[in-house]
């Protein structure tokens, strides 16, 4: 199967900064990391900060400015920090399932674009369509686009559960 990867709209974000006398401005930010994930779908880093952080004293942006600027990107955050990332699956022609994994953290997932079909390891399987919103609490779950001809997109923030260690994830 050809890789549909490079066909992923571009994500494009902005982060805001505080300066010493009171002001806000747009930090410049390159474009952020993207990862594929098998052969049609990818995970794109937006941002992510540490489990204790200063606003004040730029801690955050500090910490998110320390990623890798290639693979492994920072998803799967340790506890109390968080990360987030937007995940594109391309067209599933075949029908393709997705992997069955768990995660040490607390996720809050938006779908933005297409429809999802989110299955957990007790069998049960739901479709989240686009503007629907799944809270995701470190369970055993995988994730498949059930269009054979269109995209799907999401947005998660992911934030550490106590003993999670960053990059982390378990797969049956």
């Amino acid at each position: 199967m050809a890789s549909s990867t490079s066909t992923f709209l571009p994500t494009i974000y902005s982060v805001t900064k505080n300066s010493p006398s009171g002001t806000s401005t747009f930090e410049d930010v390159a474009s952020p990391p993207a990862q594929p994930i098998g052969p049609t779908s990818q995970v794109t880093y937006i941002y992510s900060a540490p489990p204790s952080f200063s606003i004040a004293e730029n801690t955050d942006l500090k910490y998110h400015q320390t990623a890798p600027a290639e693979a492994p990107v920072r998803s799967f955050p340790p506890a109390g920090a968080l990360a987030s990332v937007m995940l594109d699956f391309g067209p599933n022609p075949t029908g393709e399932p997705g992997f069955m994994h768990r995660t040490k953290t607390l996720d809050h997932i938006v779908v933005l674009e297409g429809e999802l079909e989110l299955t957990l390891d007790g069998g049960e399987t739901r479709l989240v369509k686009a503007g629907e919103v799944v809270v995701q609490r470190a369970c055993w779950h995988s994730w498949k686009n059930p269009s054979k001809t269109k995209g799907a997109r999401f947005f998660a923030i992911s934030v550490g559960d106590d003993g999670a260690v960053e990059g982390g994830m378990e797969t049956k």
